[in-house]
């Protein structure tokens, strides 16, 4: 169980208090994760992650662990290709209108809602602010 995943269960156990979700918003932040991408972008100085269109709401993979991204992925992992990112960089590259969903298929999934990407752009801002 990732940091991540032990924040997650914490947040949820006390039904979301704010407290224990901005500790799980600094880790996201602070956390180095794994974004699958279309084949043969992944050395591009651009890349195109892989995501989802549900109903016209976009949903994008991440993965706190290679383990995670290739469990979700399966056979498939061969079509894929992966960057490595900090949640930060993460964050900051999204657009708000897109769903962040964090291990995909694992038991501590979270999917981060376009409100809570543009607060966590909005504290990637301050956190750049301080530099």
């Amino acid at each position: 169980m990732s940091e991540l995943d032990q924040l997650i269960s914490r947040a949820i156990s006390s039904e979301g208090k704010q407290e224990d979700v901005n500790k799980v918003y600094l880790a996201l932040l602070r956390t180095l994760l794994f974004v699958p991408v279309k084949k043969n972008t992944a050395k591009a100085e651009e890349f195109e992650p892989l995501f989802a269109n549900i109903n016209g709401n976009y949903f994008m993979p991440a993965f706190d662990s290679l383990e995670k991204l290739t469990a979700w992925a399966g056979d498939q992992f061969d079509q894929m290709e992966y960057v490595e990112l900090s949640g930060k960089d993460t964050v900051a590259g999204i657009n708000e209108n897109v769903f962040l969903c964090l291990n995909i298929g694992s038991e501590f999934y979270k999917e981060f809602s376009p409100d809570e990407v543009k607060r966590l752009k909005m504290i990637v801002g301050r956190i750049e602010q301080l530099k």
